[in-house]
């Protein structure tokens, strides 16, 4: 076995690490950029200016007096005058922090103040570490741009990682699909082509294990044909054996029919020649069904709308001799390309067999529905439907069902030759009752195409 070359899956992840790390860094590299160019082209002032403002303004107001007009643009403001709160800019919260600090001198509730006193009056001037735009038009139209500065950066980050993981997403997708293919590649049978390569060592490790599954598969199914194909050879080899001493025995019971016989004689001959001439029909039959049905590639060629009016005229013909009426619906098929005889001769005998066990008076409905690359031909009856003996059973050779269904001397080949059939086709039969009781069986096929098709499209007349 060829032996697969890729890259690790801890490789891949390690890239995929690799890469949201160097995005992360590279976003945090143009959001400090960013942010020193907002500052140093004079667009918005740094986060400490408040602070530094503040600062300023306190010395001021030791020297020149406490004044409101002294207050810069940047801080809140609360003056007391003999103990008496003032003036001030601040609600009730910012009030509440500018008292606390002046009480205690410690700062709380997220603000910070500087404190200035000087002639009976206190100054308490109020900030906040953040960036603030120079444009007062600017501040206004938007009065908090730190935190919008910090969305913009937090949304490219998330931007930016969702399309890395992506990307990551999509390969591994991509390689994942090689392992689905090879899965629905052996579900379908098909064990010829090669699988693929993921790329990826571990992956291809599970294509190995699937390509070696594949390959005793194939080579089971080949033991099995081979066995398959040897059991019909000497079950055809002995078949024609047995037909040698039952053509003598015919012959000379017919011999012995012309000269004079006793009534008890005469009775005698006379079951010998029936008997003979079921066993002759039986033997013809056994070997009709145990002819290889691949033979039928010789046989196959294209075929379409004519197929369906073959199996519903002698659908008809069946439902006429056994008293039954027959209803056939079907669909547009294409040219596909099957053994025609094989095929209608499969459904005649399922027809056949809904119709022994269908009531007089009643019908059978035969439904053919082709939805590529299937075509499905459903019989059903009104008959008491299959034992659960049967439904586990009757697609077997020889078998016959004496429980709900009686033979009449039927003799268990029309099901399992219809099931050969339909395997040659890479298909199946399948049996079943309805919910009102009565049996179904499904035959379907997959033949092959002899002009274009929409696939999966079904066309019903």
């Amino acid at each position: 076995m060829e032996c697969r070359k890729g890259v690790s899956l801890i490789r891949i992840l390690i890239q995929y690490m690799f890469l949201c790390g160097f995005t992360a860094c590279l976003i945090a590299v143009s959001f400090w950029i960013g942010l020193n160019l907002l500052v140093n082209k004079g667009v918005a002032y740094p986060a400490n200016a408040g602070e530094r403002m503040a600062a300023e303004a306190a010395e001021r107001m030791k020297k020149e007096g406490i004044s409101r007009e002294l207050v810069p643009f940047l801080c809140s403001y609360a003056i007391w005058e003999n103990g008496e709160l003032a003036e001030t800019d601040m609600n009730d919260e910012e009030q509440a922090a500018a008292e606390e600090y002046r009480e205690s001198g410690k700062d709380s509730g997220g603000y910070y103040h500087v404190k200035a006193e000087g002639e009976g009056k206190e100054a308490v001037l109020q900030f906040q570490y953040k960036m603030e735009l120079i444009n007062p038009e600017g501040r206004k139209l938007i009065p908090d741009v730190e935190k919008w500065y910090f969305i913009f950066w937090g949304a490219v980050l998330i931007v930016s990682l969702g399309l890395v993981t992506h990307r990551y997403v999509k390969i591994f997708r991509r390689r994942l699909s090689v392992l689905q293919d090879a899965a629905l590649s052996l579900s379908r049978g098909e064990l010829e082509e090669p699988f693929g390569s993921s790329g990826i060592r571990e992956y291809d490790e599970v294509m190995d294990a699937m390509e070696e599954l594949r390959t005793a598969l194939r080579n089971s199914l080949q033991e099995q044909w081979k066995m398959e194909h040897s059991r019909i050879s000497q079950t055809s080899a002995l078949l024609h054996d047995l037909k040698t001493p039952l053509t003598i025995i015919s012959g000379n019971a017919q011999l012995l029919e012309e000269t004079p016989l006793t009534e008890e004689q005469q009775e005698c001959l006379s079951a010998i020649l029936k008997n003979t001439e079921a066993a002759g029909r039986y033997l013809e039959r056994l070997k009709r069904m145990t002819r290889n049905v691949s033979e039928g590639e010789e046989n196959k060629q294209p075929v379409s709308g004519e197929l369906l009016q073959e199996i519903f005229n002698g659908a008809e013909e069946i439902a006429r001799v056994f008293g039954v009426e027959a209803e056939c619906e079907g669909s547009v098929m294409p040219e596909l390309i099957l053994a025609r005889q094989d095929v209608c001769r499969a459904v005649l005998n399922i027809v056949r067999n809904a119709a022994e066990h269908t009531p007089e008076g009643k019908r059978i409905v035969i439904h053919c529905r082709w939805q590529a690359p299937l075509l499905e031909i459903c019989v059903s009856d009104e008959g008491p439907g299959f034992s659960p003996q049967a439904l586990r059973h009757a697609l077997e050779p020889m078998y016959t069902e004496g429980e709900s269904r009686p033979q009449d001397g039927h003799m268990g080949i029309g099901l399992a030759f219809a099931r050969e059939v339909a395997r040659f086709h890479s298909g199946e039969v399948q049996i079943e009752n309805t919910p009102e009781g009565h049996g179904k069986v499904s035959f379907r096929i997959r033949p092959e195409s002899g002009e274009p098709h929409k696939e999966g499209k079904e066309q019903e007349i």
